[in-house]
């Protein structure tokens, strides 16, 4: 082997798209993305093709890491956004080169914090990237619910729901920022995302971030969360999951990437009606 490594932007989209499809191919959940929506992944994750490195074997490309940088209070964060390599060299230790060279960009642009998510089973690629210096933070959840889940909402006796567009609590402390990439209200102001707020006497007690699948005039047809914050005033939390997730109606509910050491918030959600999904991955951080 011949091995090099280059930016993907040395790559045109349809060239990095062909290499990102068969660097998943095999793998425990396979992602075969139509062009499209592999393109729009970069503008709708924030991913960059000048961050992002991809291995080649002479002039043949056979593995990459896809990255991003947001900045959040003078802090520089990343995200892997994918590491794949083509089913012929997987087994090649390839990996942990593949990483040093991609750690090496983020680590010119001061990044302080690298961040990735990987699958529970695939033990393989989490031993890699503890070998990388990754330390695992909290499993991640995918919880669902779709039927009516209380047939009355709670009174909301002296609190208040607020909802604003995600986009507003954006560099507000509303919301934690060393989260799931995806999850972060950054991301989800992209897609529609929107704050919900809980507050009494004009404080807030509890927050929740989601994305709304709604046609105007047409009831909700899904609601996803991403986060919530609370103060651990569990009654407060109880109402504004019932009105923010909408229990009185027959809606197709889940949870993303959803962070179970928030404890008080994963039991409540079970004991509301949620159930496991057979899917479920682990956040890992990385500090410089």
């Amino acid at each position: 082997m011949n091995i090099s490594y280059k930016l993907m932007s040395s790559l045109s989209f349809k060239e990095a798209h062909i290499l990102f499809n068969r660097g998943f191919e095999g793998y425990l959940v396979p992602m075969n993305l139509t062009f499209d929506t592999f393109v729009s992944r970069f503008g709708n994750d924030g991913l960059s093709a000048a961050l992002s490195i991809v291995a080649y074997d002479g002039t043949d490309p056979i593995g990459f890491v896809l990255q991003g940088i947001r900045e959040v209070n003078g802090q520089k964060i990343s995200w892997n956004g994918g590491t794949g390599i083509n089913r012929e060299y997987r087994g090649r230790k390839l990996g942990y080169s593949l990483m040093e060279e991609a750690e090496k960009i983020i680590k010119e642009l001061n990044v302080s914090i690298a961040t990735l998510e990987a699958l529970s089973e695939n033990k393989a690629a989490i031993s890699l990237y503890e070998k990388c210096g990754y330390k695992v933070e909290d499993d991640l959840l995918f919880l669902r619910a779709n039927e009516i889940l209380d047939s009355k909402l709670p009174d909301l006796d002296d609190y208040e729901i607020i909802r604003i567009p995600a986009t507003q609590s954006i560099g507000s402390d509303l919301f934690s920022t060393i989260v799931p990439w995806q999850t972060d209200a950054s991301n989800t102001s992209k897609l529609g995302g929107e704050a919900v707020m809980i507050s009494k006497n004009g404080e807030v007690q509890a927050a929740c971030l989601i994305r709304k699948k709604r046609v105007f005039g047409n009831k909700t047809e899904s609601i996803t969360l991403f986060q919530v914050k609370e103060n651990g005033n569990e009654d407060a939390l109880n109402k504004l999951l019932a009105y923010a997730l909408e229990y009185d109606q027959s809606v197709n509910r889940t949870t993303y990437n959803f962070l179970k050491g928030n404890g008080c918030v994963v039991s409540s959600l079970l004991a509301s009606g949620f159930e496991n999904t057979p899917v479920s991955q682990v956040f890992m951080t990385k500090s410089f």
